[in-house]
């Protein structure tokens, strides 16, 4: 499980940083932080896989680190 501080980053790099993410990571990344829904609910939601899902998370939370680390 992520901690308060780890989530506050990812939703904060989120809003800043949402146009460079492909539109499903976009989508999953609001849904799993804004919308506080689960993977599963998630993957049952936009009928994806749970790794489908997983992937994406991951795949998005990696790319706003990235941007992150480039413009800090």
């Amino acid at each position: 499980m992520m901690n308060k501080d780890d989530r506050d980053l990812y939703i904060e790099l989120l809003e800043k940083y949402q146009e460079l993410l492909s539109k499903s990571q976009h989508q999953i990344m609001v849904l799993y932080y804004f919308e506080d829904l689960s993977i599963t609910e998630i993957a049952e939601e936009l009928a994806m896989t749970r790794s489908g899902v997983h992937d994406a998370l991951k795949k998005g939370r990696t790319k706003l680190l990235n941007i992150y680390e480039k413009v800090k």
